[in-house]
């Protein structure tokens, strides 16, 4: 089997790729993969968990340091930016932005984005699907462009492209647990914005059971200091609940080149978790 098969990863922001697909990555380097990643900001509107670490001015290139550190962690080497601003949370005046990713011509990102699979290869293409897990404008973007992108790669091939993956979470959990906690994007949506949002079961195609990357992808996610402090991510909820969220990453496959198979599961010789 071939071992070193690509996948580029396309996301908003510094944490967007360890959240989603962190335990992923590690297992494809593992098998001799390469990975590239995009990242479109450097997270300039994020929180800063502690000021001693970041200020507002600083954030940023924090942020940048962090994400370097993290996909170390995740033996990803390639990383690139597309030098847009965080467009801030929906709502927020960082929508306002000029240099805001939400604002960019998506012809021009597109066109960005072609140009890297054209030197990359890749195999596999992942990013957020149509909800951006919580509807954040950034996620939304990436989604958009990333799409637009495999489809006309795949157009100027003549033949067939990368397999897209959109990352899902299942609409019951976002529903019926993640809007309970007392932190996070949901806490403050409306029961009609909740339904809008997250993937039906039925949808999600790919199951990666993780846990065997989890420590790796741990590392990763408490790289990012400025969003996590001390106590890490999801640390409200009882250890056996976060151990359980972050060993499954799961997705909906939505261009296919082999089909009737799942060719990252295939891959990476995964067992799906139910």
């Amino acid at each position: 089997m071939n071992r070193s098969k690509r996948l580029l990863a396309v996301y908003a922001h510094p944490d967007d790729e360890a959240f989603t697909a962190g335990g992923t990555s590690a297992a494809i380097t593992e098998r001799g993969g390469q990975i590239t990643l995009i990242c479109a900001t450097r997270g300039e509107a994020g929180e800063i968990s502690d000021p001693a670490i970041a200020t507002t001015q600083s954030l940023g290139s924090v942020r940048e340091a962090e994400l370097r550190s993290a996909m170390r962690s995740l033996g990803v080497s390639d990383i690139r930016f597309l030098d847009f601003r965080d467009s801030g949370m929906r709502g927020t005046p960082d929508n306002d932005h000029p240099l805001a990713f939400a604002n960019a011509d998506e012809r021009q990102v597109v066109g960005q984005l072609i140009d890297v699979m054209r030197e990359v290869r890749p195999d596999f293409v992942v990013t957020f699907g149509e909800d951006g897990i919580y509807g954040h404008p950034d996620h939304v973007k990436a989604h958009r462009v990333a799409t637009a992108a495999v489809a006309g790669y795949t157009d100027e091939l003549n033949s067939d492209g990368p397999a897209l993956y959109f990352n899902a979470v299942p609409r019951v959990r976002i529903i019926e647990d993640m809007a309970k906690r007392t932190t996070g994007p949901y806490v403050n949506m409306t029961p009609e914005e909740l339904a809008k949002l997250g993937t039906p079961e039925d949808q999600i195609t790919t199951r990666l059971d993780v846990s065997a990357q989890l420590d790796r992808k741990m590392a990763a996610l408490l790289a990012y200091r400025t969003q996590f402090g001390t106590s890490g991510p999801l640390s409200d909820l009882p250890a056996d609940t976060r151990r359980d969220l972050l060993s499954t990453e799961q997705f909906r496959l939505e261009v296919n080149p082999e089909p009737g198979s799942d060719p990252l599961l295939d891959y990476l010789g995964m067992s799906g978790t139910e």
